[in-house]
């Protein structure tokens, strides 16, 4: 049975309520994009990931002055309640400061609103399994702000528009750059690519997302004291001599580039990205410690 849910602060819309309004026009989320989302895989009643989201949450807070505290007090017991007969599923958590006056000053009394839809996997991502994926580089240049650097915030502008280069059928993502010409990330995903047995991902302090499945991986070479690079100035042509490249993200996990604009990736470390995916799976379907 297909999975379509609505929740709004944690009360489930039912059917005959979505005729109504559902966000409010004062809302700063509406007005201002003033707020942040997370997009949740769910497994057997849970998110193994979910320790990642809260960590970026938690970052939000920091930045923009979000009151996550009771939200993120109330979350687990949300998640019993209303998750637990769900097998899988893909859900869309939006978190916004909530109504307030007209103008950009954060109002002092403002309310959280948030919503989640849940709903079934996309085809492309409801297994783990490998699949190779085609990459383009994007001509959209990816926006620069330290300040916002690695959170999800509500303005996703520059992955409209840099997803609307390409039809369906032509690529599965696209690469964006920073203004300097350098690799930062896909319109959905991070990227990682392997040489000589040294891992590397894109420094994402000046722009881009900070990615559950990025963090993840980080700790897990720290944790077994494999060697890894921030890489500040990577570009294209480090991606194409690469032993192998591929994208995370919390819905498909980890996934190996057969090829970049047209260009075929080798293959040399691909049994090492093999076991990086399947050791994120069995963390995925199994570890419930996080």
């Amino acid at each position: 049975m297909a999975v379509d849910l609505l929740f709004l602060n944690g009360s489930l819309i039912n059917e005959a309520d979505l005729d109504h309004q559902i966000i409010d026009f004062q809302d700063r989320a509406f007005h201002y994009g003033d707020g942040v989302f997370e997009t949740l895989r769910i497994h057997n009643g849970d998110i193994p990931t979910w320790h990642f989201h809260q960590q970026r949450l938690r970052q939000a807070q920091k930045t923009l002055k979000l009151p996550l505290d009771n939200f993120l007090t109330a979350w687990p017991s949300f998640v019993t309640n209303h998750l637990a007969e769900i097998k899988q599923g893909c859900a869309k958590l939006v978190i916004s400061r909530g109504v307030g006056p007209r103008g950009y000053k954060i109002p002092d009394q403002a309310e959280l609103n948030w919503w989640l839809k849940i709903t079934d996997l996309p085809v492309n991502s409801s297994n783990l399994q490998q699949k190779k994926y085609r990459l383009t580089v994007c001509e959209h240049i990816l926006s620069r702000q330290p300040a916002l650097a690695g959170l999800k915030h509500l303005n996703r502008l520059d992955q409209v528009i840099a997803r609307s280069e390409w039809q369906q059928d032509a690529f599965d993502e696209g690469i964006m750059l920073n203004l300097d010409g350098h690799v930062v990330a896909g319109t959905m995903s991070n990227i990682f690519w392997l040489k000589d047995g040294r891992l590397f991902t894109p420094d994402i302090s000046q722009e881009g997302i900070d990615g559950c499945v990025r963090r993840w991986l980080l700790q897990y070479q720290v944790d077994k004291n494999f060697a890894f690079k921030i890489e500040k100035y990577a570009n294209v042509e480090q991606l194409l001599s690469a032993d192998a490249v591929f994208i995370s993200n919390s819905l498909i996990g980890i996934q190996l580039v057969a090829e970049i604009a047209g260009q075929p990736i080798a293959s040399v470390a691909h049994g090492r990205v093999q076991r990086l995916a399947e050791e994120f799976n069995r963390f995925y379907l199994l570890d419930k410690s996080q």
